[in-house]
């Protein structure tokens, strides 16, 4: 499968299981390990919340676009939205010690994605076109 196969949907955290479900669907079709698959769909969950909740605002008139892409070993979800640019790949994982010592609750949604997956690209372009590629190897 060399193909690209994409869903765009509105910017809702109720439309987050439509695009899990097509993430899963598409890495099943490939024969990805279940677990490797959990990894993929929590990180693609956990990017188009930050989106959603960060960029979007909770306003579901935007919409987010996730692209799936499998070549050379490498499965590549990539998510496109408008809007104001974060580069989750510049973000510094918190020392973990001190984020439980002091019961900090959330902000832990990018260090998850760069634990399950083994690369993260960011581009923006003008206008305010943003696209975030989380790939895994096969």
């Amino acid at each position: 499968m060399g193909e690209k196969e994409k869903i765009l949907i509105k910017s809702s955290t109720g439309n987050l299981h439509l695009i899990r479900d097509f993430v899963e669907k598409k890495a099943a079709e490939l024969g990805i390990d279940s677990k490797v698959i959990s990894q993929i769909i929590i990180s693609v969950d956990e990017a188009c919340t930050n989106v959603i909740k960060h960029t979007h605002k909770y306003n579901d008139t935007n919409e987010i676009e996730v692209e799936t892409v499998y070549k050379n070993k490498e499965f590549a979800v990539i998510i496109r939205y408008a809007g104001e640019a974060f580069d989750p790949t510049k973000k510094e994982t918190p020392d973990m010690k001190e984020y439980f010592k002091k019961f900090k609750v959330g902000g832990l949604g990018i260090p998850i994605m760069k634990k399950s997956m083994d690369k993260i690209e960011f581009k923006h372009t003008k206008p305010n076109k943003n696209s975030l590629t989380l790939i895994k190897v096969i």
